[in-house]
């Protein structure tokens, strides 16, 4: 077999569909790629036909499949393809996204007559399968942007201006295996590793995507999405990973500068917990925390990001409470509410009210009776909190007294 100059490198585990339809698709990516190439799967110990899988594709593809005995992780299986792949140049590729065989060809063209070249970093394409509909491109760039070997200033401009995610890339294996990259839990590791990478090579941001992200593969399986779930809290891990390349350039920066950068940095991750609030509602995830979270927008006087209004989330989160809280709901029945109560709201209710019966009443008077084991929330003015028995037994929160609990 011809040496590599590619490393195609898949790392798997239990997705075998998946990694059949990647296959398939690479099979007419690389039918005329120009380059010698391997496709390297390793396989995190599946025990599902993944390993079947590969085995169809070993006469299509110049296919290396290697399976563990157990599941190593995530981070340890990414490693070992890294340190493990036999191509001159890597190219990961998820086991549920694909790549336009095409432009790695350029890219491989590029970095050959460009040998400063440690790294090439590009956008990638959004893609609903199902739909058979374009999505966009996650970042974007006016222009392709080369950052010199040591140029840890220009790099943080450079990931700020565009607000780039360095998460998709073309390596050169020598450059892979001096840095030997490992995934930190304080920082994002795509900045940590950028800020590595130029300090040992020049790294090259380009304009035009290779790399094709499908959000959305089989019409009657949805997966779950790495990086959508990271979305909905990482933003401390990215700030740190920003500001850890911003330490990298201290010496390249004035005292007004580095000001200034740590406004853009707060800028950037405002702009991520906004995103982390929108993919939060959207999961309906507990309105409480992100309550809380949309209170560090308003910190960082960035409030005018909120997909919603801060109020709105405010009277989710007070509602949220009233039915989740332990000891309020102890042994707790039956909900009751007092006043007027908009749909969207009835309908929260059903949704949390879990076992216990539910019931509204418009007045007091239209209440009936209250017992030990009803928990009452009452809208209205103080009177109408008055005309409640106050002898029931009934824990009664009055709805002003609970949304203080929750700033507008």
């Amino acid at each position: 077999m011809t040496q590599a100059l590619v490393s195609f490198c898949i790392p798997t585990y239990n997705r075998g569909r998946y990694l059949d339809s990647l296959l398939q698709s690479l099979t007419q990516q690389l039918a005329d790629f120009p380059h010698a190439f391997e496709v390297f799967i390793s396989d995190n110990g599946s025990d599902d036909d993944t390993e079947a899988v590969a085995a169809r594709y070993m006469d299509a593809l110049p296919l290396r499949y290697k399976r563990h005995a157990s599941n190593r992780g995530s981070s340890a299986n990414y490693q070992y393809l890294m340190d493990q792949a036999q191509g001159e140049y890597l190219v990961y590729v998820a086991d549920d996204d694909c790549i336009l065989g095409h432009r790695v060809a350029e890219i491989i063209d590029l970095m050959e007559a460009n040998p400063g070249v440690g790294i090439a970093y590009a956008p990638w394409k959004l893609y609903d399968l199902v739909a058979d509909k374009d999505q966009g491109q996650f970042y974007q760039q006016d222009r392709d942007v080369l950052i010199p070997q040591g140029q840890h200033q220009m790099l943080l401009d450079t990931l700020l201006r565009y607000s780039i995610f360095p998460e998709i890339y073309i390596c050169r294996r020598n450059l892979i295996r001096t840095m030997m990259p490992s995934v930190p839990e304080q920082a994002f590791y795509a900045f940590v590793h950028a800020s590595e990478f130029v300090h040992q090579a020049s790294v090259l941001f380009l304009q035009e995507p290779y790399y094709i992200s499908v959000t959305n593969y089989f019409a009657d399986h949805q997966r779950n999405q790495a990086g959508m779930g990271e979305a909905e809290h990482a933003w401390d891990r990215y700030r740190g990973g920003l500001e850890y390349v911003l330490g990298r350039a201290s010496q390249q920066v004035s005292p007004m500068e580095r000001i200034g950068f740590n406004l853009r940095i707060q800028e950037m991750i405002a702009q991520r917990i906004s995103v982390a609030i929108r993919l939060r509602m959207a999961a309906q995830r507990n309105p409480v925390e992100t309550y809380y979270l949309a209170y560090r927008l308003k910190a960082m006087g960035a409030e005018q990001q909120l997909p919603v209004p801060l109020q709105t989330l405010r009277s989710q989160a007070a509602l949220s409470f009233l039915l989740t809280d332990t000891e309020l709901n102890r042994d707790v029945t039956e909900l009751v509410f007092v006043g007027t109560y908009e749909p969207e709201l009835r309908r929260h209710v059903e949704e949390l009210k879990g076992a216990r019966k539910v019931r509204f009443a418009s007045t007091p008077a239209q209440l009936g009776t209250l017992h030990a084991h009803n928990l009452v929330l009452v809208r209205g003015t103080p009177a109408v909190l008055a005309e409640l028995p106050q002898d029931s037994g009934a824990r009664i929160v009055h709805e002003p007294a609970l949304l203080q609990k929750f700033a507008a």
